[in-house]
């Protein structure tokens, strides 16, 4: 009985194997770019990619199939990306002068509207820097990585009506924002 339990222990992980196989092949892309665009060199996300998904492959069993698997390894690349960064002294919140994006942001040929845009922007960096970690990184996974409500509550471990109770508190904190600031 021992040897037909201890096959199906091997079959059981043979097939888990496979399916990690399909996650890597479906997911894997997109995980590094979620990875890359949180840490300063290639060669990182390379290494937190790779110590995503051993995580997830010592943490197998503990998958329950309630969320999607991208969804869980994002999890898991989220938390071995704050370790990394946790872990090396050199990172700090980096803001890149709007001035290196201007000719993607506006008709540079009204100078009035550069104007205008590029101080749009230096007031919402502004608003963003003034935001608690929480309240930047659901802002972040939103509106940069354009993930879901549904899959920025099981990153962030919350339910998905207080992701949307929490972005409108913040859209209506960002309105009095631009108020105090001299408006849009």
């Amino acid at each position: 009985m021992i040897s037909t339990r201890s096959h199906a222990v091997r079959s059981a992980d043979a097939d888990r194997t496979t399916e990690f196989d399909d996650w890597y092949r479906a997911h894997g892309r997109s995980i590094y770019r979620f990875i890359a665009r949180r840490v300063r060199s290639a060669e990182d996300a390379e290494d937190i990619l790779q110590s995503t998904y051993l995580g997830a492959w010592e943490n197998r069993m503990s998958y329950r199939g309630t969320a999607q698997p991208k969804t869980w390894l994002t999890a898991i690349a989220l938390n071995v990306v704050r370790n990394h960064i946790n872990r090396t002294s050199d990172y700090r919140f980096v803001t890149e002068r709007i001035d290196d994006h201007e000719h993607a942001l506006v008709d540079t040929r009204a100078p009035e509207r550069c104007m205008s845009v590029k101080q749009t922007f230096l007031r919402f960096l502004d608003f963003a820097q003034s935001l608690s970690p929480e309240q930047q990184r659901m802002l972040e996974l939103l509106f940069i990585d354009n993930v879901s409500y549904v899959d920025v509550a099981a990153i962030l471990g919350i339910p998905v009506g207080t992701v949307r109770s929490r972005l409108s508190r913040l859209r209506v904190k960002l309105d009095r924002h631009f108020e105090q600031t001299g408006g849009p």
